[in-house]
């Protein structure tokens, strides 16, 4: 009951949008042409400004971290997978732009790492290890190996080829002794 001692209103929600004074209905703004034009303003700004492209990295980074809060709150799958992508590409490119690490390869590495992370949640949930552990383990090999030729001037990238045949190869060996058992 509210002050006047009438029940709560309901509210029905029909799309997402602003909606001026009139009534017509005619002058509606949809939030995702905002959403757009916001965007393309950040990527135009961080072509031009260093600000702004640690500005549009930090947002990103934020935009990963409520997904991956979507995701402790709801057990979505989507918003586990797109928030530790978000995550990881965000984060690599805000320390890039801010000068805490240098060289290449720090993408693919922290992409790795966040798919890693998804093997145990999955195993948790009696889903398996499976492919995160196989496609999180390739890419911290991949962009490992481009941050270690960056920092220790080794030729690595020639060695990523065999040492990932080497290691799908125990993989396949392993999985089959395994269902043989």
């Amino acid at each position: 009951m509210n002050d006047n001692g009438q029940p709560p209103k309901a509210v029905r929600i029909d799309s997402w949008g602003f909606q001026t004074g009139s009534t017509t209905g005619r002058s509606r703004i949809p939030l995702f042409g905002v959403f757009l034009i916001v965007f393309g303003l950040l990527l135009a700004a961080g072509q031009v400004l260093k600000v702004a492209q640690l500005g549009a990295s930090a947002l990103f980074l934020a935009l990963g971290i409520v997904l991956l809060i979507l995701w402790l709150r709801d057990h979505n799958d989507a918003a586990l997978y797109f928030g530790l992508l978000v995550t990881a590409l965000a984060l690599s490119d805000l320390l890039s732009g801010a000068g805490v690490i240098s060289g290449n390869g720090w993408g693919a590495l922290f992409l790795g790492i966040g798919v890693l992370a998804i093997a145990p949640m999955r195993a948790r949930e009696g889903r398996g290890w499976g492919w995160p552990l196989v496609l999180g383990g390739l890419l911290c090999l991949w962009g490992g190996s481009e941050v270690a030729t960056s920092y220790m001037k080794i030729d690595a990238d020639r060695l990523v080829g065999p040492v990932l045949l080497v290691l799908l190869g125990i993989w396949i060996v392993t999985r089959s002794r395994g269902s043989r058992g």
